[in-house]
């Protein structure tokens, strides 16, 4: 056995092998002639084009043995597959018939090599040959990648950079520089090439460059960025800051200069006007309504404007520096609310319209709207915070009485609303209570649908009263103890178009008459007064008509008595999706069957 394959099985003993074959007496000699050739086999099975798929999603092989046919698979399909999934494995037939022109052909789609059945004495030199082919190509892969990834960082870094790089010869001529300091100079690069300082600096500059790169050529050590002025080929001036660096030859003898161009003409220019605002700056920050601070983690104050003094009640801000010594115990009523502050800053960065009660300089209370953020070095080390406090005591003054207002409003509307029913129950003392129950399984129905509480209420009240339209049916029709005709029916459904009327000028918070008009349409468009269908009718009136339903068909009536709460469920399932809202009918039904709901008398 040549040595090289030698070298091959012993680094691969552990060889992974996929095993496209259907016969397992063949499997085993495949596997008994690999180690015999010295080979120690880890193998699966596989017939089929999916279990092959399969294996190769999941696990790595180092090689493929493949019989050329099967019953529900074959070599060139799983060529194709391999393709496909775009895996580079090295694919061997095995084949116990197969004639010369099916061997090329297997070769061409992209096999590595076939061995007969019969002559299995060249299976671990060809499986010994490919695991070197499939090293080396692993190989040259790994350096050719590693080559282009090396080259096209270095050359996406110096044409993607900000600044400029450049190389000069020893006179200062360019021999090489990226766009973006062609782009500082303002001169085209075919321009630039060979270009010396002297053309885009005025005599001082060029005197100021000819110091720098003689110093760097004396001593060899590098500069450290300076400031210097250049003239652009459009007559503009900018500044830039410059390194230069010695370059040298394979001999290591000088043969240039080399370094980075930034330009920081905007920043001279913030820096100026920075200087320019810091005086009105400082009026501005004491001139504001606002309290404006900075603090330690500690809880000192660092300096504090007079808006922030007079918010406390304090003289100065030097009276506050001097009297407040713990922020948290001092000033917060509730301590941990700091405490808050300071955690939600670690976390997200800052606060924004934090509101806690502050004590002033006399003991009183004042409600504060608080913004806040943390200051940090270069390493994410926070150096102290600062924020700006507002003063919001009237607004929340404001808002509590909005509050009570609005608390106010409801009670009032909901004792109105209990009053318009009252009236109706008058007028039709036999559906007493009819709705002040249907009002509260709707309440229970909107509930169980997960509906907002702001939903709920407006369901509840239009439930309330959603037969105030009867005050225009006349009693005899409304207690009439037989069957209704036809034309004392069509009267009573003129009830909901009735209460729309009564209702509709009242500014509700809910549309509580067009719920009370919509309460008997049907979803398929059979119901009254218009033959609404689906999302046509209200979300509210649909729930409202589902418990109109099973309270009507449970409860006695003048002219029946009640049939009872199952009858009244299994209509609401029979109808379900066809007369009653789906969602509705199933919270209904999960609240009497899981939830023992009851009516109340």
């Amino acid at each position: 056995m040549a040595e090289d394959m030698k070298s091959t099985i012993n680094n691969h003993k552990s060889l992974r092998i996929l095993i496209v074959e259907d016969s397992e007496d063949d499997l085993l000699l495949m596997i008994r002639e690999l180690k015999k050739g010295g080979f120690n086999p880890v193998y699966e099975r596989v017939e089929t084009a999916s279990e092959m798929r399969e294996t190769l999603k999941e696990k790595q092989w180092d090689i493929i043995l493949c019989d050329y046919k099967m019953p529900h698979f074959s070599a060139p399909s799983a060529i194709a597959l391999l393709k496909e999934t775009k895996i580079d494995i090295p694919i061997l037939i095995i084949s116990g018939k197969i004639g010369e022109e099916t061997a090329a052909e297997c070769i061409l789609l992209g096999a590595q090599d076939y061995i007969m059945k019969d002559n299995m004495s060249r299976l671990c030199p060809a499986v010994a040959r490919e695991l070197e082919e499939a090293d080396s190509r692993s190989k040259r892969k790994q350096m050719e990648q590693a080559l282009f990834e090396s080259e096209e960082k270095y050359r996406n870094i110096l044409e993607n950079i900000e600044d400029g790089y450049y190389e000069v010869d020893l006179a200062g001529n360019f021999t090489f520089f990226n766009s973006s300091l062609s782009r500082i100079l303002g001169y085209p690069k075919e321009e630039m090439m060979g270009m010396n300082n002297r053309q885009y600096t005025d005599k001082e500059g060029a005197k100021k460059f000819f110091q720098v790169f003689n110093q760097v050529y004396k001593t060899g050590q590098p500069t450290k960025e300076f400031d210097w002025q250049i003239i652009r080929k459009d007559g503009t001036k900018r500044h830039i800051e410059i390194s230069v660096s010695l370059l040298k030859d394979s001999s290591g003898k000088a043969s240039g200069f080399r370094g980075i161009v930034r330009d920081i003409t905007e920043r001279k220019k913030t820096e100026e006007a920075l200087q320019k605002s810091e005086a009105k700056y400082r009026q501005l920050i004491e001139n504001v309504h606002e309290g404006i601070f900075q603090s330690t983690a500690e809880g000192r104050h660092i300096t504090v404007n007079q808006a922030f003094a007079d918010i406390l009640g304090y003289d100065s801000p030097e009276e506050v520096l001097k009297n407040i010594s713990d922020i948290a115990h001092q000033i917060y009523v509730n301590p941990e609310d700091r405490t808050k502050i300071l955690q939600t800053i670690k976390k997200e960065g800052s606060v924004k319209g934090y509101e806690a009660e502050f004590y002033r300089k006399d003991g009183s209370k004042i409600w504060v709207s608080i913004n806040m953020h943390a200051v940090r070095d270069n390493q994410g080390k926070i150096l102290y915070y600062q924020g700006i406090d507002q003063d919001i005591t009237d607004k929340k003054r404001i808002e509590t009485e909005r509050q009570e207002n609005i608390e106010r409003l409801r009670r009032s509307l909901g004792a109105t609303i209990n009053a318009m029913a009252v009236t109706v129950e008058t007028r039709d003392p036999y559906t007493a209570g009819h709705q002040r129950r249907v009002a509260d399984l709707a309440r229970a129905i909107a509930s169980e649908m997960n509906l907002s509480s702001d939903q709920v209420d407006g369901i509840r009240m239009a439930s309330t009263i959603h037969d105030i339209g009867k005050i225009s049916i006349p009693s005899e029709i409304l207690s009439k103890p037989t069957k209704l005709t036809e034309l004392e029916f069509n009267l009573i459904k003129t009830h909901s178009q009735s209460g729309y009327n009564i209702l509709k000028d009242i500014n509700f918070l809910w549309p509580v008459a067009e719920i009370i008009l919509q309460h008997h349409e049907r979803i398929n468009g059979s119901g009254y007064p218009y033959g609404l269908k689906g999302d046509e009718i209200l979300l509210g009136a649909q729930i409202l008509a589902v418990a109109d339903v099973v309270e009507a068909i449970s409860s006695h009536r003048p002219y029946r008595p009640a049939f009872g709460i199952n009858i009244a469920l299994n209509e609401i399932t029979k109808n379900r999706g066809i007369l009653y809202n789906p969602k509705a009918v199933d919270a209904c039904l999960r609240l009497f069957n899981d939830k023992n709901y009851k009516f109340s008398i």
